[in-house]
């Protein structure tokens, strides 16, 4: 039997296609390349100063066209590192970056506090103008922020002792504080930002500050901070655009999440709002506020949702806050499927008078660009217990707050119920209210309003269950008191008119209105 050699080919051009498929996907799985800090001279035993080291990492990842720069377990102490485009900082599980208690390790750069252009701090991570920057990992970023703080009050008695007030930018000489404090994360003019699992500890000053960004992703964020930190805000998106902070936890000394864009003459100047701000899945414990805006508003701030959150200590739980001098618009801001306990203020705050500043100087109306205006925020689904004040919300004379609403709220209250003041287009529909003191509603200065399924168990003593001062065109119907005598509603003073009601349910005893 004669044997046979066979053989079998590919033709050439199948092979090429074939090696280039594998070549491809041999290159698709490779890891990107990464820079261990260690290999630069990061010691990370609590002691030895790793600045320069973790400088040379990033630097080194940078220019060679980007990458990962790795921090394993260990305790390192840093000053202000600068980060690069498309650089990753990745903090490994056990990793700690303890910023350093040294002033003279943090240089200063031209940056924005409290919404002023000025010198500032180098912050313990500074980023200006960069794209695809990361810092992600399971690792600690400790800002040792005690030396900052009692530096701070110190600096803020010899403020006062120099007689300066308001927000110069320069502190006085003999201040232990010549600039405003770092932060831990501070970018400026950056895109497509990633800020990932890290765990933020005990900040000189705000944790997390972009300003004039865009595309800004923070997820599964750990911030903690003691509860009477100075200005230990959490996040505080300053004049950026596309942001998306979700899955977080937060617990600090000042606001949770606060949106700013720029304070009365530097904010209009520079014009830059912030808007299209999304948060979701997070869980807010201390803090003088949940999710706020201002008070620093002067560019404008739109477009922000916040979806499935717990409110659990906060001093208030959705809040706006701004002032005549301000000028700057907010609008859209729009909340639902929230619970709420344990607010030591209000649930709900709006105004337009931050810390006792009403309208105006003292000769002359205001310029048109000072006035601050507030529209269109819609409220709804929310659970609240255990808070002092339901909702405390107003606008300014000059400038009513316009097209509000509060729809689905549940809430029981050690204290007083809702106050709205210098509104107009308003709406409450389906809201239980559980009070102790004074009216569950007291609306004043306000028009074109529709109540709409209030509930109320009972007036509170000898207040009526609605107050009206000065409203016009009220329609209030389909509302329900289960329970004791008084009256439902009342109208105080001459400037109520084209008031209607129709359809509540009253217990008996209880008048429907007065006069």
């Amino acid at each position: 039997m004669k044997s046979v050699n066979c053989k079998w080919q590919l033709p050439t051009g199948v092979v090429i296609a074939w090696a280039l498929v594998v070549a491809g996907n041999a290159a698709f799985s490779a890891p990107p390349p990464y820079y261990d800090v260690g290999s630069y001279g990061a010691v990370g035993d609590g002691a030895t100063l790793a600045t320069v080291a973790i400088q040379k990492a990033v630097d080194a990842c940078a220019a060679d066209g980007g990458g990962k720069v790795l921090i394993p377990a260990g305790r390192y102490i840093t000053g202000p590192i600068f980060l690069k485009s498309r650089v990753e900082i990745e903090l490994e599980s056990g990793a700690v970056l303890l910023g350093s208690n040294n002033f003279a390790d943090y240089p200063t750069l031209d940056g924005r506090w409290e919404g002023i252009e000025r010198k500032v701090y180098a912050s313990l991570f500074t980023g200006r103008g960069l794209e695809h920057v990361s810092i992600t990992g399971r690792g600690v970023l400790e800002g040792q922020g005690a030396v900052w703080w009692v530096a701070n009050r110190k600096t803020a008695e010899l403020r006062k002792k120099h007689g300066l007030t308001g927000r110069e930018p320069e502190n006085p000489p003999d201040a232990p504080l010549r600039w405003p404090r770092p932060r831990m994360i501070n970018l400026y003019n950056c895109t497509n930002v990633l800020i990932r699992d890290i765990t933020i500890l005990n900040s000189p000053s705000w944790n997390v500050h972009p300003v004039y960004c865009e595309n800004v992703t923070l997820d599964n964020v750990t911030i903690t901070a003691p509860p009477d930190s100075p200005n230990t805000d959490a996040v505080d998106p300053d004049s950026c655009r596309d942001v998306r902070i979700s899955n977080c936890r937060f617990d600090v000394g000042d606001d949770c999440i606060v949106i700013k864009s720029g304070y009365n003459e530097d904010g209009r100047r520079v014009g830059i709002p912030c808007e299209d701000i999304l948060v979701s899945n997070c869980t807010f414990l201390h803090g003088h506020g949940g999710v706020v805006i201002g008070s620093e508003m002067s560019g404008s701030v739109r477009n922000v949702a916040v979806v499935n959150c717990v409110f659990d200590g906060t001093q208030r739980g959705l809040r706006v806050k701004t002032a005549s001098g301000r000028g700057g618009v907010v609008e859209h801001f729009c909340a639902s499927n929230l619970v709420m306990r344990n607010i030591s203020d209000a649930a709900f705050s709006v105004t337009a008078a931050y810390a006792d500043r009403q309208a105006g100087p003292a000769n002359g109306k205001p310029a048109p660009d000072t006035i601050p205006v507030m529209r269109h925020i819609h409220w709804s689904n929310v659970s609240v217990s255990n808070t002092r004040q339901v909702a405390d919300m107003s606008g300014l004379d000059t400038s009513p707050l316009e097209d509000l609403s509060l729809v689905n709220v549940q809430a029981n209250a050690a204290n007083s119920g809702i106050r709205l003041a210098n509104a107009k287009e308003l709406r409450l529909d389906n809201i239980v209210l559980q009070t102790t003191s004074g009216p569950a509603l007291e609306v004043q200065k306000a028009s074109n309003i529709d109540i709409f399924r209030l509930t109320a168990p009972q007036p509170n003593g000898d207040a009526p269950v609605i107050s009206f001062k000065e409203v016009s065109g009220a329609f209030v119907h389909d509302c329900a008191v289960q329970g004791g005598s008084g009256v439902f509603l009342k109208l105080t003073g001459d400037g109520n008119n084209d008031v209607t009601c129709e359809g509540n349910w009253l217990a008996a005893g209880l008048k429907e209105r007065q006069p």
